[in-house]
């Protein structure tokens, strides 16, 4: 893992973009995952002692499968771990063909690699703030769609404007078709 890479992924994403244009697909996979493996591996620390702590302050009742309850913080804190990773490179995956389609349509032709790029090296604010509680809840998510827009535009050489209008796209289409099934769905779900 780079610290400089982070560093500018963080401070300053538009000339670090700028710089992994040559970053084969490979390369920002291993430092997405890298940064993930290191954010499940904080959620599953947490989660292991947490759990550890509170079996040895309260008495469980015996368990309906054969886990002594010691053995419950470290397998829940890999469980943590495990998942953190798997719904962290679906999510990836899923974001980025999401993402892309809009990206195409607003005149981004440089392939799907680039706007997969774009999403990995651009979460790297949630990936390195995402253990902090608090405020991080907003910093982090704003400071990685800020981070994605300049890849988005650095990586397709689209104008600033068409990244915005292709990421405000594939954020707001699926948040106006969930608002519109819940205003149909609400009132047949509401007593008369």
């Amino acid at each position: 893992m780079e610290l400089g890479k982070i560093r500018g992924f963080l401070f300053n994403p538009a000339r670090q973009f700028g710089a992994a244009k040559g970053d084969s697909l490979s390369d920002a996979f291993k430092y997405f995952l890298s940064l993930l493996a290191a954010l499940g591996a904080v959620f599953g620390i947490v989660v292991a002692a947490a759990v550890s702590i509170a079996t040895a302050v309260v008495e469980l009742p015996e368990m309906p499968f054969p886990v002594s309850t010691a053995a419950l913080g470290p397998l829940l804190g890999a469980g943590i771990f495990v998942a953190v990773v798997a719904a962290g490179v679906l999510l990836a995956l899923y974001i980025s063909v999401w993402l892309h389609i809009w990206v195409h349509l607003f005149g981004g032709r440089k392939g799907l690699t680039q706007t997969v790029k774009a999403v990995t090296y651009g979460a790297t604010p949630c990936l390195v703030l995402g253990w902090l509680p608090g405020p991080n809840i907003l910093v982090g998510p704003i400071l990685s769609l800020l981070a994605g827009i300049n890849g988005v535009a650095e990586l397709h050489e689209l104008s600033p404007g068409m990244a915005i209008l292709a990421v405000l796209a594939a954020i707001l289409v699926p948040v106006l078709a969930v608002a519109a099934v819940a205003a149909v769905v609400a009132p047949l779900l509401l007593p008369c």
